[in-house]
Formats: C-alpha cells, structure tokens, sequence
C-alpha cells in the first residue's frame, strides 16, 4: 500500500465520521419538540423555537462546508495542483525561501477564495436571519483585508526563519524551530491585546461606577493583578456574547463584550469574572500552553522524520522534499490523523471549564449569579440545548449546559 493510499483512508475515515457527528447531531435537535426541564424558566416557545431552528441552519451548512473543503482538498491532489504552482515558481527565480514562503500564501488563498462564498453565506444570510449578525459588507472586506496583512506580517519572518533553521542547523533544526516559534508565540501573547486586537475592535476601560467597583473588589479578593478590564465593542459585528482572558504579564488584561454587559445584571458580569480569573488561578493558562507546546514539539519532530521521505512528496505531486512542502501538507491535512485525539483536549477542556465554575461559585459566595449567567447567554446566543452527545464529546470544548448547571448545583459553599 503506498502512501497516498493511506493517507486517503484517513481522510475518508475522518470525513465519513465527521459528517456522521452533523447528522447525528442533526437529528438530536429535530427530534426535540419540548424545553428541556433546566431551561422552562428561561425559555419561551417561541425562543426554544428560534434555538432549533438556528442549530439546524448551522448543522445543515455544517455539513455543506465540510464536504466543499474535501472536494477541494481532494482537488488539489488529485489536479497535480501543488506541482503546477511550484514549475510556475520555479520560473521566477526567487531565493528557495522567498519562493516557499510565496507558494505557502498561493494554496492558503486559494483555499480561501474557494470557501469564501461560504463565509459570505453564513454571515449575510444565517447570522442575519437570526438577528446576530451587524455585519457590513464594507466592515467584511475591511476585516478580510486587516487580517490578511496581519496575516503575512506575523507569518513571513517566522517561515523566513523555520527555512533558514531547516537549512543551516542540520538534522536537529526541529529543535532550534521549536524554542524559536515558542519565543515568538510569547511575544505575540503580548503585543496581541496591544497592537493587534485593537486593529479590529475598540477597547475601552470599563467606566467607573457601581460595576467597576465590584469587579475591582474582586480582582483584589482574589489577589488578581490587571492592567484592567476593557469593554470591546463586539456588537458592530455581532450580537453574540462573551467574555475572556488575554495578555501575558504587565499586558494581562479581562474583556468583556459590550453585548455581554447589557444583557447580564452585575452580580452575573461578577460571576463572569470569576471565572475568568478561575482559569488564571487554576493554572490553566499555563497548563494550555505547555500541552500546546508539547504538541508542537511533536509536531516539529514529526515533520523532521518526513523531511526527507521522498514518497510523501511525489504522491501529492511535489517535485522533491523540501520545508515548504511539509508545512503545506501538514496545514492542510494534518487534521485527518489528529481528528481523533480531539476528544482527549476537549475532556481537559471541559475539566478546566468545570473548576472555573467551581472557583466562581466559591468567590462570590453563591450557585445563582454563575448560574443565571450561563443560562441567559445560552438563551442570547441560541446555543443548542440537546447535543448529541458523541457530538459534544468530539467537538465541544465547554460542557454541555445542561451538565454545567448540574455541576454547579452540587457545589457546596
């Protein structure tokens, strides 16, 4: 068996699967017809209505974009695709890096252009149809157009510089790649929430006031250091709500989506809080990016071994092995070997998840603001109330509501 042929059986196993999960979850959703107990005292009819509709929308164009993106990528193996575009570099004449570096952004915006009428669909039809989406279509071009520089900016001297370790430090390259993309991802935790994030949206310190007030007594309880928190404004995009954590250092700092703080009441936006800085004292910020970064060290490595096996190469049309070609192969298809470990970092997830909420219940002393805040959000962003639960095991990085809500009733304060 070659290796073409064991890479499709992968793919197909992991497509087939996939879209078994979006029928399975599908199905779980129609089928519901009443309001499960835990949400009769937040949900209407017509809300529970307006839900399952939504999750069937975003399932049925789950399952449409799932099988656009394999036809595609199929297409770009089976058309010879990667070998024509590297025989028309070739004819430039650029420097090995430069033409890498270019044929890397060639497939990503191809890839791009192709799915782009999807990301139109979902964001002008779906998310307007239920009223999220603020989206204009000047704002869509801006926002594409932003992170495509931001894009090249952040990409182009880290690919410069994985090529030149692949070509100057021999067979141990990986490693000297690996603490050097760890240094940069630090740098980037910094500056995102100063120099990028803002690129995209306005952030203001929260004002002072009662709720100020009560989050800054918090954060000091806790013995949380900030350099504050920030009020973006997510709703010139959409109507959905969050919150989270960013920074690294001096530059930590805790967001809070404008459409978050006029859909809870203060005790809830406290609740909220907590949480957030539950994951800080959890440590599982730090426990995040040491797996990360122990998936990224194996990942290196593996990409070391397959450096220099030319079969890889010639069965999806390259001319010979080089950096540019694995890091291609393995942006794009790396997810067919790796779809099913995702239920091993969802469960750490969803354990990360459960002792924030834990955290939150204990520091502000009662089970109802954490509570009332997760259903209320749950009910703004129509989140789907019956998973499938094979679904939520390989997809859902948070619990399920409903087992969330059980979680943190069986609290003791």
């Amino acid at each position: 068996m070659n290796i073409l042929s064991v890479f499709l059986i992968f793919f197909f196993v992991e497509l087939i699967f996939d879209f078994l999960l979006d029928i399975l979850n599908l199905k779980t959703i129609a089928k519901t017809n009443k309001i499960p107990d835990y949400l009769n005292q937040y949900l209407s009819e017509e809300d529970f209505s307006k839900t399952v509709k939504y999750t069937i929308s975003k399932e049925k164009f789950s399952l449409f974009q799932t099988l656009c993106k394999a036809v595609i990528l199929l297409t770009f193996i089976f058309s010879g695709m990667f070998g024509k575009i590297e025989i028309y570099l070739g004819q430039w004449g650029l420097h090995s890096y430069i033409e890498g570096i270019i044929f890397i952004y060639i497939v990503t915006f191809i890839l791009s252009f192709l799915l782009f009428p999807l990301s139109v669909y979902f964001e002008f039809v779906i998310e307007k149809k239920y009223g999220f989406s603020n989206m204009t279509v000047r704002m869509f071009i801006l926002d594409i157009i932003k992170s495509t520089i931001v894009g090249i900016i952040i990409s182009f001297p880290l690919l410069l510089v994985l090529f030149w370790f692949v070509d100057k430090t021999g067979d141990l390259w990986w490693i000297f790649a690996f603490i050097f993309t760890t240094i940069f991802q630090i740098v980037l935790m910094v500056l995102y929430p100063l120099v990028i994030a803002p690129l995209f949206n306005k952030f203001e310190k929260l004002e002072e006031g009662t709720l100020s007030q009560t989050l800054f007594s918090l954060a000091l309880k806790l013995k949380f250091s900030i350099s504050g928190i920030f009020k973006m404004d997510g709703s010139k995009r959409s109507k959905h709500s969050n919150a989270y954590f960013t920074g690294f250092g001096k530059s930590r700092r805790i967001v809070l989506f404008d459409t978050l703080l006029n859909s809870l009441k203060d005790n809830e936006i406290e609740a909220v809080l907590a949480h957030e800085i539950g994951h800080y004292k959890k440590h599982h910020l730090i426990k995040r990016i040491i797996s990360s970064l122990a998936v990224m060290l194996c990942g290196f490595f593996i990409i070391s071994l397959l450096l220099h096996y030319d079969p890889l190469f010639t069965a999806f049309g390259f001319a010979g092995s080089t950096a540019y070609c694995i890091i291609t192969l393995m942006m794009l298809y790396s997810s067919s070997f790796t779809f099913f470990l995702s239920p091993l970092f969802n469960w750490l997830s969803r354990k990360n998840e459960y002792e924030a909420d834990r955290f939150a219940v204990l520091a502000v002393g009662n089970r109802e603001s954490l509570k009332d805040s997760l259903l209320k959000l749950g009910k703004e962003n129509l989140s789907n109330p019956v998973p499938h639960p094979l679904y939520s095991f390989f997809h859902y990085s948070h619990p399920v509501l409903s087992e969330r809500i059980k979680a943190i009733e069986k609290i003791t304060i």
